[in-house]
């Protein structure tokens, strides 16, 4: 241990990571958040579609998993989000939907300006620094 500290710097290694990973769990919840509140809604198609994974990307989109509120895609989402146990993965949030590039284009009146791009937007402002 160095001369004048009562805690070994190398201990702090755990708190520094654990805050990290609450912090990025923070950050991913809110991404969704926005994601699925700014999501244009036909029939909920689109705001059904939104997926969270770890460490991975998926190809899955089911066209009949329709969620127009998008309370069990958050809660879903939520709950992969929680299973990071460290500051070292990568959250992924993704939509499969066909017409997902054409909705972030802004080809929907809900959404004129995109979903994903907006999202990205308001977490950068809220947790930039």
């Amino acid at each position: 241990m160095a001369k004048g500290w009562s805690i070994d710097p190398s201990d702090f290694m755990e708190v520094v990571e654990k805050d990290l990973t609450e912090l990025q769990r923070e950050i991913a919840t809110t991404a969704l958040q926005a994601i699925i509140s700014g999501s244009p809604v036909d029939e909920g198609t689109y705001k059904g579609n939104h997926r969270v994974t770890v460490d991975e990307q998926t190809l899955l989109f089911d066209s009949e998993r329709d969620d127009p509120i998008g309370t069990e895609t958050l809660l879903e989402g939520a709950t992969t989000i929680a299973t990071v146990t460290g500051p070292y993965h990568n959250i992924v949030i993704q939509n499969n939907a066909p017409y997902g590039e054409r909705l972030e284009n802004g080809h929907s009146q809900q959404a004129p300006i995109g979903v994903y791009g907006v999202a990205f937007g308001d977490v950068v402002e809220k947790y930039g620094r």
